[in-house]
């Protein structure tokens, strides 16, 4: 009724290993060295500024006027870890670092 088709396997000899290695080598360099660029091409060290605090001014304030199109509660909570800020009390005539955008 059905016919059985005998698939028969035909097993791969590497015949030059040393010619295969050294390419499987030489191609893993390179991908290891595109990553790597990649990386760290887009890698920027953070730019801080240091400000004085003025009557009147809070924390969102300050926020506002610095962080560009960026969050403002993200940016907040940046300038309180980088002043090891408990609160959010600003105090006048204080200086603080803010991460510049």
């Amino acid at each position: 009724m059905f016919g059985v088709i005998a698939l028969s396997k035909k097993k791969y000899v590497l015949k030059n290993k040393f010619k295969f290695f050294s390419s499987l080598f030489i191609i893993s360099v390179f991908i290891f060295t595109m990553v790597y660029t990649a990386v760290v091409s887009g890698f920027k060290e953070p730019e801080y500024k240091t400000i004085i605090v003025k009557s009147g001014d809070t924390l969102w304030s300050i926020a506002e006027r610095y962080a560009g199109d960026g969050n403002i509660r993200e940016y907040i909570h940046n300038v309180k870890q980088i002043n090891n800020m408990d609160s959010g009390i600003l105090y006048e005539n204080t200086s603080i670092i803010i991460p510049e955008n």
